[in-house]
């Protein structure tokens, strides 16, 4: 843009002023065009966990973030997604969703998550997913539940982790690199309640007064849609 200016700015004097003008405009919608840019590059954190669930609207919504899906990283457990123009990973891991994933569940309760063919296949994926985008990207991890509980292991400390309602075992942390959440009413989560980089946020929804109920209304991811929590 300063280059532009310049070669304007060396025609002839009469033409100048409005030449001027012209590259004032150039300039300033350069400018809102960044910022526009910017705002729609933001990725929802909601649409991100949803898209881990394979939500059309939602994956819609990355694509609209400029996010390209890959299909060959990808399986019903884990998605990669990238931003070639902000040099950004994106990776969202699923939480429970077949029968597999409840012995996985069983591993998560006694300590052993890492023990688990669903925690090596994510960990392999992201792995696998640096090599090929570069290992200078920024990478951004989701997980809801149990895809929680696995996203806040298998990256490194420069990675950012975004967690919702994780699988968690008693006295559990979280780590540094992580920004977590829960819903309040949440039973999977309970156990890291009082962790720090907790947040626990309101539960809208009504109460039934059958607490098996409640607890999984609860737990839905659904209940951040509109809490416009954004991944940096």
């Amino acid at each position: 843009m300063r280059q532009i200016y310049l070669i304007l700015k060396s025609l002839p004097t009469m033409s100048y002023p409005k030449i001027h003008l012209m590259t004032d405009f150039i300039l300033v919608d350069f400018y809102y065009v960044n910022v526009l840019y910017k705002v729609m590059s933001k990725v929802n954190l909601y649409d991100a966990l949803k898209s881990s669930y394979g939500d059309k609207k939602a994956r819609q919504q990355l694509s609209n973030a400029g996010y390209k899906y890959d299909s060959m990283l990808s399986n019903r457990n884990q998605q990669v997604w990238y931003n070639p123009n902000e040099k950004k990973l994106l990776y969202n891991i699923a939480g429970t969703h077949n029968i597999k994933d409840w012995g996985t569940n069983t591993y998560l309760a006694l300590g052993k998550l890492k023990d688990t063919n669903r925690y090596k296949e994510a960990k392999q994926t992201l792995e696998n997913a640096k090599m090929k985008y570069g290992n200078d990207v920024t990478t951004n991890i989701t997980g809801h539940s149990l895809g929680g509980a696995i996203a806040q292991y298998v990256g490194n400390k420069n990675d950012k982790v975004y967690t919702l309602d994780k699988g968690a075992t008693i006295g559990q942390k979280t780590r540094s690199n992580e920004t977590a959440f829960r819903t309040s009413g949440d039973i999977v989560s309970l156990a890291s309640s009082g962790a720090t980089r907790m947040t626990t946020l309101q539960n809208r929804n009504k109460a039934t007064g059958f607490l098996p109920l409640d607890a999984l209304k609860a737990h839905k991811a659904e209940n951040i849609r509109k809490e416009g929590i954004q991944i940096s």
